[in-house]
């Protein structure tokens, strides 16, 4: 315990309660970057698991070129050294499919064909064998075995196979890093044409590994949609989850956060980079077999763009996870327009392709929402497994788009949705720095709707959102509200926004340091006692394979085997679970490193408190209508540079982590120690006055 830098008298009038807390204030956004989806969310360990792999092929134009950075920071962006710059790498130049990608084959031969009859133009594996071949996947990222075996814990082997032209059988085995079979079976025997075979395997080791297939004979043999899948993964035995599945303690882990929604499908990913490579969703619908692969343009940071999108992950597995863990969906669709910091590609108004995004949105909305006995879309989910409606009261069109052609895209899409299915809220974006011109406009032709929320993303450094706390005191009320839909405190240069919170030695932190929990902590004080004009507010990235993300600083890292919360993780679970429904004044002493902020409901007074300083300090609250009674503290507190640390193929290393205790509450005073650099929250029985 350090000594105190004396005591600061504060007083938390929960009489005063007046503004509303948005109740959708904390949620997630998950967007497929990171192998968020794919090798994160996928349940399904094999890598390339159709043949149908689509691979990004990179240009020579610099991702963000400078002319596309803000004028105000781009003398400092053009001298800052390129290691300290986010993302080093190209923007996407083309698309290449490779059916066999992340497949080899000892002794025999593979092709690749389409002649896929459920999805025409999709690919599948011919495998010829002379008397033994054998057909590895190590899974991902695809570069070493990467599939994780736990001892006793069963895995479920499927794949389409066509064995007329094969005499023999097929083993199936597990292989641990030592190559030795840690568990094998035989492929049931099928009938003629194209059959589904299954195969429970339970392995008799821990560890990471890979997936083999030996042909035990001759002749030709065609495989298709290869599935290696935990039996225990999220929604197991519930009839809805029959087509994609996800990794259970990645959703254990979103689900602790307690979201009220959650954005997707992003991102970057949505906008593509011309080529029809946008996220669209129709693609990720229906069953697996007819789902098509895209290039990720996140590919521009993977050696040879190794990152294609399978689509296991789509839009109905999204919104069955929204309505599993109580979240409001809000999906984004394209806006016509490719990502702009990459490469500013725009639709005509008036050509047949936005015809067909305009069209795209609504028929979005009649998938999610429609009687499936006069919509086609909305039959489709019911043939899915969900006859009734989704819940849709929000939608985002665009990410991260600007100036004049979004605006007028965006208008046009909306006029569609309004028509068709009035009582949506809409989502207009104003690009990604925190303020200026990239953003106003979107403010200024629709800041007085009540039905629009302005999505506003920012990645800054620690001392921005040390300086920002203050940021939505003065935004106007009544009309449209905040959807703080990207942030992080991540950036490694210092913008020029000094702090003295920030020593001289953290301006190029770490990703993921406890200086960067702590600083987001103190903004989030401010989003708190702003919740009335911030509808919504989600972390960004989500989550990221440890040793093969594209992007340094994330909410939860995870490897095969382990899940690691995050520093930052720590802070936005303290804040998302501890919230009320009325936003509480508090008042008093507080120094230039401390922030506050307080919310009541349903009779618990939740309070949170951070200290940026270097010294401890002593807190005497004097609160309106407490109880006696014993309150519950958590307190997040370390070093500036701790980190919660996590490698590919070892188990975790945590710095940070929750310390709870208690504080007696007498006559409605209790006295808190705040450790330097410090979170906490306290939980204090009121008066219920409803």
């Amino acid at each position: 315990m350090t000594s105190s830098d004396g005591l600061r008298n504060l007083t938390v009038r929960t009489g005063a309660a007046t503004k509303k807390v948005s109740p959708t204030l904390f949620g997630l956004f998950l967007e497929d970057i990171n192998f968020a989806c794919d090798g994160g969310l996928n349940a399904n360990l094999v890598n390339n698991y159709s043949f149908d792999g689509v691979y990004l092929v990179n240009g020579v134009i610099p991702y963000l070129p400078l002319e596309l950075v803000p004028e105000e920071h781009r003398e400092r962006l053009a001298n800052t050294p390129p290691e300290l710059l986010t993302t080093p790498a190209n923007t996407p130049a083309g698309r290449l499919v490779d059916h066999l990608r992340h497949w080899t084959i000892q002794d025999g031969r593979i092709e690749a064909s389409e002649e896929k009859p459920i999805a025409p133009g999709a690919g599948f594996a011919r495998v010829e064998s002379a008397g033994s071949a054998r057909l590895e996947n190590l899974g991902y990222p695809g570069n070493r075995p990467g599939m994780p075996f736990a001892t006793g814990r069963p895995l479920l082997f499927s794949t389409f196979v066509r064995a007329d032209d094969f005499i023999g059988a097929v083993e199936v085995r597990l292989l641990d890093l030592e190559r030795r079979v840690v568990a094998a079976g035989v492929l049931p025997s099928t009938g003629s044409g194209w059959q589904e075979a299954e195969l429970r395997l339970v392995p008799t080791a821990t560890g990471l590994g890979s997936l083999q297939l030996v042909l035990n004979g001759s002749g030709r043999l065609d495989l298709d949609e290869v599935k290696l899948i935990p039996t225990d993964h999220w929604g197991a035995d519930n009839p809805r989850w029959g087509q994609g599945r996800l990794r259970r303690d990645l959703v254990e882990t979103m689900a602790a956060l307690a979201p009220r929604f959650l954005r997707f499908p992003g991102g970057c990913i949505v906008e593509g980079c011309g080529d029809g490579s946008h996220y669209d969703w129709k693609k990720t619908v229906g069953r697996l077999e007819t789902r098509r692969q895209e290039y990720n343009l996140w590919g521009q940071a993977r050696a040879d763009g190794d990152y294609s999108q399978s689509n296991q992950v789509g839009f109905y597995e999204y919104f069955l996870l929204c309505e599993d863990l109580g979240m409001e969906p809000v999906p984004v669709v394209w806006a016509g327009i490719s990502c702009q910091t990459r490469m500013d590609k725009h639709l005509s108004m008036e050509s047949p392709e936005f015809a067909t995004v305009v069209q795209d949105a609504v028929d979005l909305i009649d998938w999610a929402t429609g009687d499936p006995a006069t919509s086609p879309w909305a039959a489709l989910r019911a043939e899915a497994g969900h006859p009734d409606p989704f819940p849709l009261r929000y939608l985002g069109i665009g990410n991260e788009n600007f100036g004049p052609e979004y605006l007028e895209h965006f208008a046009r899409i909306k006029e569609a949705v309004d028509q068709l299915h009035p009582g949506l809220t809409t989502i207009v974006t104003g690009g990604v720095v925190p303020s200026g011109e990239r953003v106003d406009p979107a403010w200024t032709d629709w800041g007085h709707d009540a039905q629009i929320l302005v999505d506003e993303h920012f990645y800054n450094s620690p001392a921005w959102f040390l300086n920002s706390t203050d940021r939505y005191d003065g935004y106007p009320r009544g009309g449209a509200k905040v959807f703080l839909g990207e942030y992080a405190a991540h950036l490694s240069y210092d913008l020029g926004d000094r702090n003295p919170a920030v020593p001289e030695s953290l301006l190029a932190p770490e990703p993921n340091t406890w200086l960067s929990a702590l600083a987001e902590a103190a903004f989030l004080t401010g989003v708190e006692r702003n919740s009335d004009i911030v509808g919504f507010c989600c972390y960004a990235p989500l989550l990221n394979l440890v040793e093969n993300g594209q992007w340094p600083h994330n909410l939860i890292d995870f490897s095969p085997t382990e899940v690691v919360r995050t520093t930052n993780y720590l802070v936005q679970e303290l804040f998302a679970t501890r919230i009320g429904e009325r936003i509480v004044p508090v008042d008093g002493d507080l120094p230039t490193t401390m922030f506050a902020s307080a919310s009541i409901g349903k009779g618990m007074l939740h309070i949170k408190l951070v200290n940026t300083g270097s010294s401890a300090l002593d807190v005497a609250l004097q609160i309106d209508r407490a109880l006696d009674c014993t309150a519950e503290a958590v307190l997040l507190h370390g070093p500036l540079d701790a980190i919660n640390r996590l490698a590919f193929d070892s188990t975790p290393r945590i710095s940070i982590q929750p310390e709870r205790s208690d504080y007696a509450v007498r006559g409605g005073e209790v006295t808190l120690h705040l450790e330097a650099t410090s979170v906490l929250a306290l939980s204090v029985h009121v008066e219920d006055v409803g």
